[in-house]
This record gives C-alpha cells, sequence and structure tokens, in this order.
C-alpha cells in the first residue's frame, strides 16, 4: 500500500493495486521455514551493502548508540545469506528511500528474527507483518495464488 501511495503522490494514477506481497519461489519459502527455528545468536545484523540508499552506516550508528552487539552480514548465494539472516535475533534495516516492499525485512520475519526498521519499509506497513516464522510463510504461499489472481484477473479484462 505504501508504495502505490508513493506513486499515486507522484503521478496522480489511479490505476493501482496493491498486490501487498511478493513471489519467493516455494523452495525458497520452505528453506526459510526448516532454518527459522535455529537457534539464534544475541546478535544484530546489519546488511552489509555498498548501496548508499539501504544506509548500512546509520545502522551501524544506531546499534553502537544502543549498545547493540551486531554483525555485518552479506553473501553472494541467495541462501547462505538467508542462514546468515535467519540466525541472528535482530536484523537493523534504516534506509534512506522508501522500499517498496524490501525482501530482506520480509526474510528476516519469516525466520522468526526480529526487525527494527524505519518508516520507509512498505511491508512494515502491511497488516501481514505482525505474522513470523510459519505463520508468515504460510501467508506468503498463499499470496503466490492471490497474486497470480489478480494479475491474471487485470490481463483479461
Amino acid at each position: 500500500e505504501f508504495h502505490k501511495n508513493v506513486i499515486h503522490m507522484n503521478t496522480g494514477l489511479d490505476n493501482l493495486i496493491n498486490l501487498s506481497g511478493n513471489l519467493w519461489s516455494i523452495d525458497s519459502l520452505e528453506y526459510m521455514r526448516k532454518i527459522s527455528n535455529t537457534i539464534k545468536s544475541e546478535k544484530h545484523c546489519i546488511l552489509d551493502s555498498h548501496i548508499e540508499h539501504k544506509n548500512t552506516s546509520d545502522a551501524i550508528r544506531y546499534c553502537n548508540a544502543k549498545g547493540y552487539d551486531y554483525v555485518l552480514i552479506s553473501d553472494e548465494n541467495y541462501y547462505s545469506f538467508l542462514k546468515k539472516l535467519g540466525s541472528n535475533k535482530c536484523f537493523v534495516f534504516l534506509p534512506k528511500t522508501p522500499e517498496t516492499l524490501s525482501r530482506v525485512a520480509v526474510e528476516a520475519r519469516m525466520m522468526n528474527v526480529s526487525v527494527i526498521t524505519n518508516n520507509r519499509v512498505g511491508a512494515a506497513k502491511e497488516k501481514w507483518f505482525k505474522l513470523k516464522g510459519s505463520e508468515l510463510i504460510d501467508e506468503m504461499i498463499k499470496k503466490r495464488k492471490d497474486i497470480t489472481e489478480i494479475v491474471l484477473g487485470k490481463l483479461n479484462e
């Protein structure tokens, strides 16, 4: 909904639809389910990104100011990255610009990782974002069907 509203405010378009989700592969969702209940380290994790708007530097400053022990995470291999993300108790993500959904924030939630973020993460504004673990994974599996039906319905109008 957040992304839809941003587009509407900037373009005036009224033919926008909130799909309220993303299309993860079933393999990815089941992998996250498998590792969602692993024992978590007490560390906060931060996305180690050189992309300016991902704002790694402010996330580091935030953890330092709060006295949180943190680890920077990155990995070119998606499943290795998920394993790193899912092995910590909390993910700190403070983007500088709007994130339409923010897959990484939702992935953290699906693996029972708490998320500290700002008001620029679209997913955090969705009703389902309060869910965690298998409940959220089940919701995203349902979203795969819902999103497909919405898109096909619009194509057939």
